[in-house]
């Protein structure tokens, strides 16, 4: 009896805050909330320099003052607002960013693991010793071409011209040293 009591109470004071509600707004502050929502909403969407945004919040706050009969109204009303941008934003940034982010031309979606990156210890080996030509001017670095390949490598010291003879004098991982043919 008395949870039907206090069911019957909560439902005709939400009754009448919510008629109470939904009075105090009128066309013109519907109108204003959901241009504001809708220019925020954009501005999630297309970032500039804020225009749409600041637009968006200046219409809302202008239809919160026009259409709420009391403060309790207005802050209502701001909740709703908030909890609607809340979703819109979750949405925005879940669905459409995250199908962005997986074709994104900026982001490096492959792995490079040292197997591909490192030249083996056998290779390595059998380059020192080789000789070749430089394809580029070498100052330190540049293009060099050995047993056939193209190759990256450093010049040991000194500079040396593009065409001249070269010879491997060490290698550590990807660096590739090479002196001038004498």
């Amino acid at each position: 009896m008395l949870l039907e009591a206090l069911t019957i109470g909560a439902t005709a004071v939400s009754g009448t805050f919510f008629s109470e509600w939904l009075a105090g707004l009128n066309v013109g502050s519907l109108i204003l909330l959901l241009v504001g929502i809708a220019l925020v909403i954009v501005e999630m969407i297309i970032p500039g320099f804020g225009i749409a945004g600041l637009s968006g919040g200046t219409a809302i706050i202008a239809g919160l003052i026009v259409g709420s009969r009391s403060f309790g109204a207005a802050m209502f009303t701001l909740a709703i607002v908030v909890i609607l941008l809340c979703i819109a934003a979750i949405i925005i940034f879940k669905v459409v960013f995250g199908k962005r982010r997986s074709n994104s031309k900026l982001i490096l979606t492959e792995s490079i693991n040292s197997s591909s990156t490192d030249l083996g210890t056998e290779e390595a080996a059998s380059l020192i010793g080789r000789e070749g030509v430089a394809m580029t001017s070498l100052r330190p670095s540049g293009i060099a071409m050995i047993g056939g390949k193209r190759l990256d490598v450093l010049a040991d010291g000194e500079f040396i011209a593009k065409g001249d003879a070269v010879v491997v004098s060490d290698v550590q991982g990807l660096h590739i040293s090479v002196v001038k043919k004498s």
